[in-house]
């Protein structure tokens, strides 16, 4: 399937309907995607830090809502106007957008887009959700993505199309905790080969960074 359709999907994922309190799994359902949207049937997906603390009601509490914003799919429908992908692409959602015009995507020193902003409100770009329980009760959104659902639709201009030859356990990370390692040491300190680097931590973000330096993690 390539082109959006009027039906909804009835799938599992994982929602958080109070601060702190573990996650169910719940069945929920998930609009075909509008204009400018996607459809995607998640393939992996992966926890980051941040979507705990979200869960713990940090920066502040926004329920029901889907967590997760490292992923990896396959684009099941396109919206209207939706060019860049197909169904059958293999994708990673993106909690930041680019447009690649604004003062921020070219002045090489910041991609937090004007155009494709982060999003904290849990809704689309226009203002809605296109996830609800059974009997219609609205979940937000956790940033643009919720990859703990087994689908998604987000914006087109939140995913990037990925080579499918990369194992998807992997791709994974890409979204935010590797891409975060590898990218605060390439674009901000600027650690080149044959720079000495200490590397506390060897998780998701730690091995980003060792990948881009060429020291051992400790």
């Amino acid at each position: 399937m390539s082109q959006a359709t009027s039906k909804t999907i009835k799938c599992k994922a994982a929602v958080s309907w109070g601060v702190a309190e573990a996650l169910k799994v719940e069945e929920i359902q998930v609009d075909p995607p509008k204009a400018s949207e996607v459809r995607i049937k998640m393939l992996c997906a992966s926890l980051c830090h941040t979507d705990i603390l979200c869960c713990n009601g940090i920066p502040f509490p926004l329920v029901p809502r889907i967590p997760g914003h490292e992923g990896v799919g396959m684009v099941e429908s396109v919206g209207e106007g939706v060019t860049e992908v197909k169904g059958g692409d293999i994708v990673i959602p993106t909690y930041i957008g680019e447009c690649g015009l604004c003062d921020n995507c070219q002045s090489g020193k910041s991609n937090l887009c004007h155009t494709y902003p982060l999003k904290v409100d849990g809704l689309m770009p226009d203002g809605t959700s296109r996830m609800s329980t059974s009997d219609g009760t609205r979940i937000y959104h956790h940033f643009t993505c919720s990859t703990l659902s087994e689908y998604i639709v987000i914006d087109a201009n939140y995913i990037v199309k990925f080579d499918p030859r990369i194992p998807l356990h992997h791709a994974s990370f890409m979204s935010c905790g590797y891409s975060t390692g590898f990218g605060s040491t390439w674009r901000e300190v600027h650690v080149h080969k044959g720079s000495s680097v200490a590397v506390i931590g060897i998780g998701a973000v730690g091995l980003g960074v060792k990948t881009q330096s060429t020291s051992l993690p400790i």
